[in-house]
């Protein structure tokens, strides 16, 4: 039984193995942290042979099912059961215009609400005017964006200016993320706040929401 074990099954689709495998590493005493943090750098490697062509969509969303599925069978419940009791920050989180791919966004949104953040997710493809409607019906503390493809990464920027435009900023922090991204892109358009993966964006968010 091993981590990596568990990463060989998800990348094959086997779902039922990983999740067996999975909760004997649990029983074992193997933190959820740690066997979450190693099935997201293997889905970000096969995010990466799916841009360079080594691997195709299909290979892509039958790892992905197996991922959500020991997120929802086994690790959600371990992770989001250590969150605290203090009144939750709203966070909304969604992939932007135009792509959708959606398990950096669904990582990072477990990773928030174990981290005691209330997580309204919009899902894949959305809309700039959706965040921010979503940002003022939800009195949002934080808007995360996320972007999986480098073709896609200007809908980050297009939120951020119209956030701007509508007089909101400052509002709610501007959160962007994935493969693509980097600090350096977030600086250039204005954005608030990004990370390398879901749990230094936890981190960060909760020193900058104090």
């Amino acid at each position: 039984m091993s981590i990596e074990k568990v990463r060989q099954l998800m990348v094959e689709g086997e779902g039922d193995a990983a999740v067996a495998e999975v909760k004997a590493l649990l029983e074992q005493g193997t933190e959820p942290r740690d066997i979450m943090a190693g099935l997201t750098e293997e889905m970000g490697i096969l995010g990466e042979r799916f841009e360079n062509f080594e691997v195709f969509l299909p290979d892509l969303m039958v790892a992905g099912d197996a991922f959500m599925q020991v997120m929802n069978d086994v690790l959600k419940e371990r992770l989001v059961g250590s969150a605290g009791g203090e009144k939750p920050k709203t966070v909304i989180v969604g992939t932007v215009k135009g792509d959708y791919h959606d398990i950096g966004k669904n990582i990072v949104s477990i990773v928030l609400q174990a981290n005691g953040f209330h997580v309204v997710d919009l899902g894949s493809d959305v809309d700039p005017v959706a965040y921010m409607e979503a940002a003022r019906k939800e009195k949002a503390s934080v808007v995360g964006l996320s972007a999986l493809m480098t073709t896609t990464m200007p809908g980050q920027e297009e939120f951020i200016k119209l956030v701007k435009e509508a007089g909101e900023q400052g509002k709610y922090l501007v959160c962007i993320g994935g493969a693509p991204t980097s600090s350096e892109w977030a600086k250039r358009i204005g954005a608030d706040l990004w990370s390398f993966d879901a749990f230094e964006c936890a981190t960060k968010l909760k020193d900058l929401l104090k």
